[in-house]
């Protein structure tokens, strides 16, 4: 089947090529790819010409550059819906103009994408920390442990939404995507992958699963939205309204996963969190996790340790005690900054004793050269 690529960028220049690489080293001839360009003002959408002017993804490859010339508004979702609307292939394969392939976890996992009739098959992939150079699993590797590949419908989908929702781990096919308009959300926020993810998984009748390294995934450089702090994080919450409104009635374990999600991402948030965006983080969650019914929140508490702080502190908000919550902000505030101040005062204090003991072998080593000169009759002695 042909692969339509979507390959998304903005001002990724420093990174561009070794993405570029990685698709041509895996695509197909009948396959497509469709380079939409986010607006870059660094070289990005020029670097795209030249790799496409030089042949870069061979004979047979459809190519379709598409520059937007301006930054678009949120994050992935404007180019990646324009990049779908585009696309004329029987599979659409997602990949972050920063990230690249790896072409044999790839292919062995479009050779069990050719050989099945699926409506979505997710892979695995690794982080690439770019600040020191180092790769790591994803957080929900441990999934594939006690991965059951003979569930179906709705135990299927459950199973699908418990892994993180990033577009670029799956294969999708296309006429599944278009029966059901199947799209990013559109607006002024980002991390649109996550609800996408959910309707995904949720419409989806056929999910497979494979455990093949498929690509690499760069954490930790300048620019990335992972690197939020700020009042952008609100967007879990708008995002959680949207999941809650699409999830499937029928059964109460689809509101559990989204809660379970949502608490899972407030982790996350705990320690990156500026304290200027604390107030308006705050309303917010306490908005959407008072739309959580009582039963459903019973169901949650059963998944989450007792002592939790993520799960106090989502309760606490939940009940609408913001001003408890913002108070006691502050207080792990001054507590951390206090263990900063001690630590700094022990350091001090250790180099101080060094110095002092660094001092006391220097007067030792002066009166024993003193005494040994004495000894030896003076310094004219001979």
């Amino acid at each position: 089947m042909a692969i339509s690529f979507i390959v998304t960028t903005y001002n990724v220049l420093d990174y561009v090529s070794q993405c570029l690489e990685s698709v041509a080293a895996v695509a197909r001839p009948g396959d497509e790819v469709i380079l939409v360009d986010d607006g870059s003002d660094d070289g990005t959408a020029e670097a795209l010409g030249a790799f496409t002017a030089a042949g870069g993804f061979g004979d047979g490859v459809r190519v379709d550059p598409i520059l937007l010339g301006v930054n678009t508004v949120g994050g992935v979702g404007i180019a990646g819906n324009i990049g779908l609307s585009a696309a004329q292939g029987d599979a659409v394969f997602f990949v972050d103009g920063d990230d690249w392939i790896n072409p044999a976890g790839f292919m062995a996992a479009r050779s069990v994408w050719d050989l099945h009739d699926h409506d979505i098959l997710l892979t695995n992939y690794l982080t690439f920390d770019t600040a020191n150079g180092v790769s790591a699993p994803p957080a929900d590797n441990q999934l594939w442990a006690g991965l059951r590949r003979d569930l179906t419908g709705d135990d299927a989908k459950l199973q699908a939404l418990r892994f993180i929702g990033v577009p670029w781990r799956k294969f999708y096919r296309r006429s599944f995507l278009e029966a059901h308009h199947l799209r990013f959300p559109e607006g002024d926020r980002f991390f649109e992958d996550n609800p996408f993810h959910w309707d995904v998984c949720c419409t989806a009748e056929h999910i497979g699963f494979v455990d093949r390294l498929t690509c690499f995934h760069r954490v930790n450089r300048p620019g990335q939205t992972l690197a939020s702090t700020g009042t952008e994080l609100i967007a879990f919450f708008d995002h959680f309204h949207t999941i809650l409104h699409t999830l499937p009635k029928h059964d109460m374990r689809y509101e559990r996963q989204a809660c379970l999600w949502l608490l899972e991402n407030m982790a996350w948030h705990s320690g990156r969190l500026s304290p200027a965006a604390r107030p308006a983080y705050a309303e917010a969650s306490t908005h959407a996790l008072a739309r959580v019914p009582d039963q459903v929140w019973a169901d949650v508490r059963s998944f989450r340790p007792p002592h939790d702080p993520v799960w106090i502190e989502a309760d606490r908000l939940r009940a609408g005690q913001v001003g408890e919550q913002l108070a006691i902000w502050d207080r792990e505030d001054l507590r951390r900054r206090l263990d900063r101040m001690e630590t700094q005062q022990e350091i001090l204090a250790e180099g101080l004793e060094a110095l002092r003991k660094h001092q006391i072998g220097t007067k030792a080593a002066r009166l024993f050269r003193e005494i040994r000169t004495q000894q030896r009759g003076g310094p004219d002695a001979g």
